[in-house]
């Protein structure tokens, strides 16, 4: 994800959060955890990282506007899930949890979510992923 990278140290990661083109700073006595931005877009980006303070897996929630994100052409958060769902199977492993609401792909190291499904929300709700989580080997064994 441009500069950002797994493994980096979590200052030099949150210095390169900093820099993203529309970062929106903490508000004055707002907090935010460590390893959290949030932009102009409405993209939110939060790092987990491990005790060493290395980065292990960031997840990118749904942009309103101006921010594409994707993976091997596909755009995870324009498509719809079910042309994600799609797609992503073509390209790899998937893994299908919760009657939809958490798709992986563990080969690639890739998670997908949102709360609902159209099914379950009866209308639009649920039609596109919120966040997707790009992960080190490893994470959450």
């Amino acid at each position: 994800m441009g500069d950002l990278a797994l493994g980096m140290p979590i200052e030099d990661a949150e210095r390169v959060l900093r820099e993203m083109p529309g970062f929106v700073p903490p508000t004055a006595g707002e907090v935010r955890n460590k390893g959290f931005a949030h932009y102009d877009s409405e993209l939110s980006i939060s790092l987990d990282f491990d005790s060493r303070g290395v980065v292990r897996a960031i997840e990118l929630f749904r942009p309103d506007r101006d921010v594409q994100v994707a993976f091997r052409g596909l755009l995870l958060f324009e498509e719809s899930a079910d042309v994600v769902i799609s797609r992503l199977s073509g390209m790899c492993r998937i893994e299908i949890e919760d009657e939809g609401l958490n798709v992986t792909a563990p080969d690639v190291f890739i998670g997908l979510w949102r709360r609902v499904t159209p099914e379950i929300s009866g209308g639009e709700d649920g039609r596109y992923f919120e966040s997707v989580l790009i992960a080190a080997p490893g994470y959450g064994a």
